[in-house]
């Protein structure tokens, strides 16, 4: 499956905060929703970010934070912690239709856990 940064960033503001309403709020909320959509406008990191998935059993919030540590110096809000398990939960949950989600501990910027995912529906490829 191919898809495009561009539908990713569609996706997310069409459907988002109607999925997770809890997170609605979340939807261009300051720094940090502008980062995760940093993250999903380069088609290089987000190939990173599902190979680590689905090769290595890394949960998406782990890599983006390890890619992001620079830019997101501050503890993580309860409410931020979240937010991001939601953001990425959606894109390869709704977005990339993977099946399967497991919960692991992922120590990262104080998160404790984080969920990978597996079962997609075929190859990820993400385009510019």
């Amino acid at each position: 499956m191919q898809i495009s940064t561009n539908e990713i960033k569609q996706r997310l503001y069409s459907d988002f905060a109607s999925i997770y309403r809890a997170f609605g709020g979340f939807v261009d909320s300051g720094r940090l929703w502008d980062l995760c959509l940093d993250a999903i406008g380069d088609e290089v990191l987000m190939g990173h970010i599902v190979f680590c998935n689905d090769i290595h059993q890394i949960p998406p919030v782990h890599t983006f934070l390890k890619v992001m540590a620079r830019e997101i110096s501050w503890e993580l809000t309860g409410m931020e912690k979240r937010s991001l398990g939601a953001f990425w939960g959606f894109v390869f949950r709704f977005v990339f239709n993977y099946q399967r989600q497991k919960s692991v501990t992922a120590r990262v910027n104080s998160i404790k856990t984080a969920t990978y995912f597996f079962e997609p529906p075929g190859r990820i490829e993400i385009i510019k």
